[in-house]
């Protein structure tokens, strides 16, 4: 299992993310694409990690990064890995990659969000020490 920054946008690496989106976000979810991916991937204020199986994509987690008034920070979205290769300590892999990257960022904070029903993923970020904080999340839609 190799874990590791997305180098290299393909057709296949881009099928892999959709389907594993598509665990994460349920039915109905949007597919990316290409030109989406290669986005992020290009992007100095991102960063997508994979774990990759030979070349199959079977985890993605994605880093963005903000410059504000007086701090650098970061969000973590999309924390996923392959149903069949969970419990293997890859999603813990894939944050603590992210974590690094934030350091090396010089990040004040990074924050994430997770819905409560994702009991063993918010169990793992507790335990890598993220806090919960208590707020009131809001939305605008288009």
């Amino acid at each position: 299992m190799k874990i590791g920054p997305l180098k290299k946008v393909t057709a296949e690496a881009l099928s892999d993310i959709n389907r594993l989106m598509g665990q994460l976000r349920g039915k109905g979810a949007t597919l990316g694409t290409r030109a989406e991916l290669r986005e992020i991937v290009e992007n100095k204020d991102s960063v997508m990690v994979v774990a990759e199986d030979g070349k199959k994509v079977v985890g993605v987690a994605t880093l963005y990064v903000f410059q504000k008034m007086g701090k650098r920070t970061g969000h973590i979205e999309d924390v996923v890995v392959d149903g069949e290769y969970r419990g293997q300590g890859i999603g813990k892999k894939l944050v603590l990659a992210l974590i690094a990257a934030g350091k090396k960022n010089k990040l004040a904070v990074i924050h994430l969000t997770s819905r409560p029903e994702r009991e063993a993923a918010n169990a793992l970020y507790k335990k890598l020490g993220f806090k919960l904080k208590k707020t009131n999340p809001y939305s605008f839609h288009f």
